[in-house]
């Protein structure tokens, strides 16, 4: 008589508690390495954006020197003149000028009385998203408070240089890589304008916001 086969017990598929556990903590730990990540390149694009905008605006300034002989800055200008974080106006004046009197936020022709543009030549071509609804440029990367902007400084009084000498404008000193120096007149060019912004997402004057390398500057 043949003895009846006998099968051992199937081992239970599927995942313990444990297994389970240890699976979901690894799958968060990737999380949050990509998501760490994913943020740092969005900041390193938003840098290289403002960087670039910084230097379409200093060439097209550049430029309307090179046309009307003059840089544009308000009329009755005798000095060195400068735009500063958050002057929305006075940064709007500017950018419709360069922009060939036209709103770039909304395509809407200007008359700007401010900084004059006679034949309406457009030098500048920012989009939509890069300014404001009044046509100041917008910092890619800001804290929401005092970095909305950008700032900008010109040799109008054409002594040769910003920032240095008898010049009012004052520029951060990068060249020096020190916090004081961002906070402190004592950079110069002699490029005739320059553009700078801060892009440490921080708020200007604190700590973090006073770290070189997270600025863009043209000069």
């Amino acid at each position: 008589m043949k003895t009846p086969l006998r099968y051992a017990p199937s081992r239970r598929s599927g995942f313990t508690l444990v297994e389970l556990l240890v699976v979901i903590g690894i799958i968060a730990i990737l999380a949050a390495v990509l998501a760490v990540s994913a943020g740092s390149v969005i900041k390193t694009a938003q840098r290289q954006r403002a960087l670039t905008i910084a230097t379409q605006i200093q060439q097209a300034c550049l430029s309307y020197d090179t046309e009307y002989g003059i840089y544009p800055v308000p009329t009755g200008t005798t000095g060195d003149y400068t735009i500063l974080d958050g002057d929305q106006t006075d940064w709007a004046n500017l950018i419709i000028a360069l922009s060939g009197n036209v709103n770039p936020s909304n395509g809407a022709a200007v008359t700007n009385n401010a900084i004059a543009n006679a034949r309406a030549i457009q030098w500048l071509n920012l989009k939509n998203a890069d300014v404001t609804t009044q046509g100041a440029p917008k910092n890619p990367v800001n804290d929401g408070t005092d970095s909305l902007y950008f700032n900008i400084a010109f040799d109008s009084d054409y002594d040769g240089i910003i920032g240095a000498g008898n010049s009012t404008a004052s520029l951060p000193n990068f060249a020096a890589g020190t916090s004081s120096a961002l906070s402190q007149s004592g950079g110069s060019t002699t490029q005739g304008v320059a553009v700078w912004a801060n892009c440490t997402g921080y708020k200007t004057g604190s700590t973090n916001a006073l770290n070189a390398s997270f600025w863009v500057h043209t000069y």
